[in-house]
């Protein structure tokens, strides 16, 4: 999921600064309220993908007095879409090569849109059943707080973090929010171990991802769903 998406290169979960895992103070959490979606907004269903990326490449290059025709050369197969082969003349070693090459997650619409079935009152924003939508269903913020109430019992805090500002960030985030669910009630046989996450980009679209192992009254079941729209 985009969670552990690597917003700059090689890096393994975003690169960002986590917040303290309390209400989100009133300032923030009404520019949360203001990205949450409104009744019947229409969102698009997003999948992950990835694309090969070749940074510092040219620099590495050109440091070393290679060859500027053999670097345009692999810096095109690279637009198209393609796998570059290894060329003596860039002037490093095969190895070295390989170590510039990386493939960076990447967010890709399905072409499937659907209106997302949500209540909203000044107070809350509550996700309704679908089908297509179903890994959402009762997810209930607190537009006060930010908090998240969930199917499974549980009220879940959120996490404010500030994303990258590195140049070579996967994507550009303005803001985000994060909640992780990890808990279990041995009575009722209900638990949660997930992530639940919220992307504002600068082009104004907003990114929402939920992936989770779940349990209820003892029997479990996984979802994974990510939908975008424009705030």
């Amino acid at each position: 999921m985009l969670a552990s998406l690597a917003l700059t290169r090689g890096a393994a979960v975003p690169s960002t600064t986590p917040g303290v895992p309390a209400s989100l103070p009133a300032t923030t959490a009404t520019r949360l309220a203001g990205l949450l979606p409104s009744t019947g907004q229409v969102v698009q269903i997003m999948k992950l993908g990835s694309r090969l990326t070749a940074v510092d490449l040219q620099n590495r290059v050109l440091e070393v007095g290679g060859s500027r025709e053999a670097l345009q050369a692999v810096l095109a197969v690279i637009a198209r879409g393609g796998m570059p082969v290894y060329d003596e003349r860039l002037g490093i070693s095969k190895a070295e090569f390989g170590k510039y090459l990386a493939f960076q997650p990447l967010l890709i619409p399905t072409g499937k849109t659907v209106k997302l079935p949500v209540t909203r009152d000044a107070s809350r924003v509550t996700f309704l059943d679908s089908p297509a939508l179903s890994v959402l269903r009762g997810l209930s913020f607190d537009l006060r707080t930010g908090e998240v109430r969930i199917p499974e019992g549980f009220t879940i805090k959120p996490v404010s973090i500030t994303p990258s500002s590195a140049p070579d960030r996967t994507l550009d985030i303005k803001q985000a929010f994060i909640w992780n669910m990890k808990a279990y009630n041995a009575s009722t046989q209900n638990g949660v171990s997930g992530q639940l996450w919220l992307y504002h980009l600068t082009s104004g679209q907003v990114v929402i991802g939920y992936k989770r192992m779940s349990m209820i009254k003892g029997i479990p079941n996984d979802g994974d769903l990510m939908i975008a729209y424009q705030r």
